[in-house]
């Protein structure tokens, strides 16, 4: 019996020592006053710390600030915590200046009156020196709750070690400014190197300077010329749609195309780095091209620093008012075949030269006679004027 109770004994010491405590995350929320700039959450999840919690505004008007914190599943009513507008109790609450807690206000039940003091954020003057290849420079940080870059510097001079920029920030961190930069808006442009960081944050004449060492990427502007140089057959319109103006698409803002005295279109995208966009037949949604067989076509990209000039087909519209059908009853037009070379008399204005694809092969614009380039043996759509007909090169 005596050995049983001393096996019971180990047991249930081994099973104590096996018992864990499960934490959970959740979603601590405070209604300020709308004076308050910044706001630090202290409390048992963080050993009270004054400045290890900042916590994020969601709302103004109410001004709302949100944080997430891990606690324990299990929590009991007077769990305590409370609020500071700024990092050091000389922020922390005082209406009420008693601790909120759990069992009274949950963790989004807190509102605060006022606080003892309120932090003003101080404006820091950022120097940095860039690689001379760099032609814009963009900043981001803790400032902007470290937002894409798209706060651009303003340039000083060059000199022989590259290129200086510089900017004025608000700090909302008085322990810590972090930033980094990036040579256009957007982080495929960022800095290689780690971010910056600045704690002198003591007066109103503030400034750091540093040296960015080099970016992921060279954000470089220019006129995209895009030609396109096959194309189903009647096509009378082409236009360009995409990111050019924006992240939006706007079929409003399509770009014309020119037709070419060789058949082409030829579109120009002005000042941009990089793009994508798509071709349509008309300034409507539906008329988009798309793949030989029909299915979607993925958007087409283009980067100025890879080249300026473009040569691009479209194999098909989804929808088209162009005529089906390619024998035309009506074709009044003379024409022989000679050598491969297809002639044509009576032409009022215009040729084109379709393969069975529908692509243009050669284009004429003027009055009179059309010959052919020497064409292989096969079939091909010849559009004269506002006719069309079937013909085979043997």
């Amino acid at each position: 019996m005596k050995k049983n109770y001393f096996l019971m004994v180990l047991i249930a010491l081994f099973a104590t020592a096996n018992v864990t405590f499960a934490d959970q995350t959740v979603t601590l929320r405070v209604q300020v006053p709308d004076s308050t700039n910044v706001v630090y959450a202290s409390g048992w999840f963080n050993n009270w710390s004054t400045y290890a919690t900042p916590m994020t505004k969601v709302q103004d008007s109410p001004k709302i600030f949100e944080a997430a914190i891990t606690v324990p599943d299990s929590v009991d009513g007077g769990y305590n915590y409370k609020f500071l507008a700024g990092p050091s109790w000389d922020y922390q609450q005082n209406n009420p200046s008693a601790d909120f807690t759990y069992g009274a206000v949950g963790w989004q039940g807190a509102v605060v009156n006022s606080f003892a003091q309120y932090l003003t954020p101080v404006n820091i003057k950022v120097n940095v020196k860039v690689p001379k290849t760099t032609h814009y420079c963009y900043i981001t940080g803790n400032f902007v709750n470290w937002e894409e870059p798209q706060k651009e510097m303003t340039f000083v001079d060059e000199d022989a070690d590259g290129k200086n920029y510089t900017d004025t920030v608000p700090n909302f961190d008085p322990q810590v400014l972090e930033f980094k930069f990036a040579s256009g808006p957007g982080w495929a442009y960022e800095q290689t190197q780690g971010n910056f960081s600045y704690s002198g944050n003591g007066g109103a004449n503030n400034e750091v300077s540093v040296v960015c060492t080099g970016f992921k990427d060279i954000y470089e502007l220019g006129d995209i010329t895009v030609n396109i140089t096959s194309y189903p057959s009647g096509t009378d319109s082409i236009y360009l749609v995409g990111n050019f103006f924006g992240p939006d698409w706007d079929i409003n803002e399509a770009i014309p195309a020119v037709k070419n005295a060789d058949g082409s279109f030829t579109a120009v995208i002005y000042n941009v780095a990089d793009v994508e966009y798509k071709c349509w037949n008309r300034k409507d949604w539906a008329y988009e091209e798309c793949q030989a067989d029909g299915s979607n076509l993925p958007n087409r990209k283009a980067k100025f620093r890879d080249a300026s000039t473009v040569n691009i087909t479209v194999a098909r519209w989804k929808k088209s008012d162009i005529p089906t059908g390619i024998e035309d009853v009506k074709f009044d037009y003379p024409i022989i075949i000679i050598d491969n070379k297809i002639i044509v008399s009576g032409v009022q204005s215009l040729v084109n030269v379709y393969n069975m694809n529908g692509q243009v092969i050669q284009y004429f614009k003027g009055k009179g006679d059309f010959t052919s380039r020497v064409l292989p043996s096969g079939a091909y759509i010849l559009q004269v004027d506002k006719s069309q007909v079937k013909v085979i090169v043997e």
